[in-house]
């Protein structure tokens, strides 16, 4: 039989991946924003023609994908997090808080050195500027908001790289690394000399992407990574004879 060019029919989304792709139009094209609060259930099952099962099976998923997030007695909020949750499951499935430690940060060295060449080569002067203000509020931050604070500058640098993709995989890693880090500000010594130290990496990476220096940028980032990188034992042992404590920051 001659072929006549047939393909496969796709098969019909489901109705809450359908929700889901509405909303995420809605996202794309700027009608929805970060913090905007979603219509009530009832709404949106009527204005869309579904039933609230299926409206409550797409909100429950773009939780998981870090899109949006349901504040008891006030609704459906729309987050600037997306895939918060992504890896989530590696906090369950990981043998050590070790083992985690040095992936994490090998997968950030294989982000961020990129991120930050190409902050160097497409920043605009505003994100320098932002670059700028993430620095300074890193430098004074004091126990509660030093790895809040120290993500938020690497943050910045992924926005001034404009390749979402890159950004995407960074805000992924955030909260797990984050998790990791848990509690270590409380091993007091030698964790000043260490913040002193990570403050000077922070301002050698934003010198290069002021200069607009590529290769610069590139390698002040390897080095602020691989500092981290070979201290966080230190951290450990500082924070275990410390006592430890619930986290800080």
């Amino acid at each position: 039989m001659t072929s006549i060019g047939l393909a496969r029919i796709r098969k019909p989304p489901s109705v809450p991946e359908a929700v889901i792709a509405q909303i995420q139009t809605l996202v794309s094209s700027g009608a929805l924003r970060t913090g905007d609060r979603l219509p009530p259930e009832r709404e949106l099952a009527e204005r869309l023609g579904v039933g609230r099962s299926s409206i409550r099976e797409a909100i429950q998923a773009l939780q998981m994908m870090g899109m949006a997030e349901v504040r008891h007695g006030t609704g459906v909020f729309l987050t600037g997090e997306p895939g918060r949750w992504l890896l989530e499951p590696l906090k369950w499935t990981s043998d050590s808080r070790m083992r985690l430690f040095k992936d994490l940060i090998e997968a950030r060295l294989s982000v961020e050195v990129t991120l930050a060449q190409l902050a160097a080569q497409r920043a605009t002067e505003a994100e320098v500027a932002a670059l700028r203000a993430a620095a300074d509020r890193r430098a004074v931050a004091t126990s509660g908001q030093y790895l809040e604070s120290g993500f938020a500058f690497h943050q910045s640098i992924a926005e001034a790289a404009h390749n979402q993709v890159l950004a995407f995989m960074l805000g992924a890693a955030k909260h797990l690394y984050l998790d990791v880090l848990a509690g270590l500000e409380q091993a007091r010594e030698p964790l000043e000399a260490f913040r002193r130290s990570q403050h000077a990496g922070h301002r050698h990476i934003l010198r290069a992407i002021e200069r607009h220096d590529p290769r610069t940028a590139g390698r002040a980032m390897r080095e602020h990574l691989a500092e981290i990188q070979a201290y966080y034992p230190a951290l450990v042992a500082g924070h275990e004879a410390g006592g430890g404590g619930g986290r800080t920051s």
